[in-house]
Formats: C-alpha cells, sequence, structure tokens
C-alpha cells in the first residue's frame, strides 16, 4: 500500500511541477520591456588568415562571446527603429592575463542601415548609455568597474554592434575561424 501512494504523490508532484512551467511566460528571462534577445561568440585559432580584424594568435586561440538584451522599443524591426534600454555583456580572451569583460548599460538605441560590421544587414547601434571593463586585459589607465560614458560621437568599435535586426541564425566558418550569432525577437 505504501508503494501505491508513494508513485501517486511522486506522480502528483511531477504533474504539479509541471504546470507551474507550462503557466510560465516564456521568454521573459529579462523582464517584459525587451523585444530582442543575442547571443553571440566568435573563435580564432593561429590557422587563421585574420581575427576579426587583427593578427591570429601564435599558438592557441583567441575569441569572444556575450549576450544582449534590446527592449523599450514599439517591437519594429524598421531601419530607424529606437529603444530605450539595452543589457550587453562580451567577454574577450587574447592570451594569457588578457581577459575583459565589458557591461553596457544602454539607454538608447537604434535599428540602424546596414553597416560593414553586419555585412549589410540592419543592425543595433548604441546611441546613449555606459560602459564598464572589468578583468585582467583592462588597459592600464582605464578605470576598472567604474560606469565609462559613451563618447559622442561613439566610434564604430564600442557603438557599432554588428548584431543583425533580423531574427534568426547567423553563422561564418573558415580555417581557424568561426563566428556564430543566435537573433531572437520575442515581441
Amino acid at each position: 500500500m505504501s508503494h501505491k501512494l508513494a508513485r501517486v504523490f511522486v506522480l502528483g508532484s511531477l504533474l504539479a511541477v509541471m504546470g507551474m512551467f507550462i503557466a510560465t511566460p516564456s521568454a521573459m528571462a529579462y523582464g517584459n520591456t525587451d523585444q530582442w534577445q543575442v547571443g553571440f561568440s566568435g573563435t580564432c585559432s593561429s590557422q587563421a588568415p585574420s581575427c576579426f580584424g587583427m593578427p591570429p594568435p601564435a599558438i592557441g586561440s583567441t575569441g569572444f562571446w556575450g549576450w544582449c538584451a534590446f527592449g523599450g522599443s514599439n517591437g519594429s524591426a524598421d531601419v530607424g527603429t529606437v529603444g530605450s534600454t539595452a543589457d550587453c555583456q562580451l567577454t574577450t580572451y587574447f592570451g594569457p592575463a588578457s581577459a575583459l569583460h565589458i557591461s553596457y548599460d544602454i539607454k538608447s538605441w537604434v535599428i540602424q542601415a546596414g553597416s560593414p560590421i553586419s555585412l549589410g544587414l540592419p543592425d543595433f547601434l548604441f546611441t546613449s548609455g555606459t560602459f564598464r571593463l572589468n578583468g585582467p586585459g583592462v588597459p592600464a589607465g582605464v578605470p576598472a568597474g567604474v560606469p565609462i560614458p559613451l563618447p559622442t560621437p561613439c566610434p564604430a568599435m564600442l557603438c557599432d554592434t554588428g548584431i543583425p535586426a533580423v531574427p534568426g541564425h547567423f553563422s561564418f566558418h573558415a580555417p581557424g575561424l568561426e563566428l556564430n550569432i543566435q537573433v531572437n525577437k520575442i515581441r
């Protein structure tokens, strides 16, 4: 009798937990004002002729990975769409003691017409906000962990994300080089 009761209890508990997951709204990990969620990574080895515009490492690999959540817009994917919030996290690694984490707290962004960075696709451009640098790769003379306002005008390498404002998976593979971007439009 106790085995039957235990099975009923386990099955009932499992169904209750599944019901909670079904009732929970999905894709709201960053709140309910975000329209886009993006994940990206790039890796480059010594076999590559060039690494994202930089020389390849002599040995080993270099690269980056990160994610962004863009929100506060009308939900359009049209060029000229503006948003009022973005949270982006980027970590780079370019050899021993060079890891660098960049944290963006963006107060405004725009979907711009395709830039060379996004290979002609519309992409996200930061227009105001701050960023922080942390890790052993922070350049000398730059304060670590302190919010730094985006400059005006902002250089492309800092404000043009290169992230396509087009839902889908984008990848590029060549000898010693790999780039992957997953763009999800959630609203």
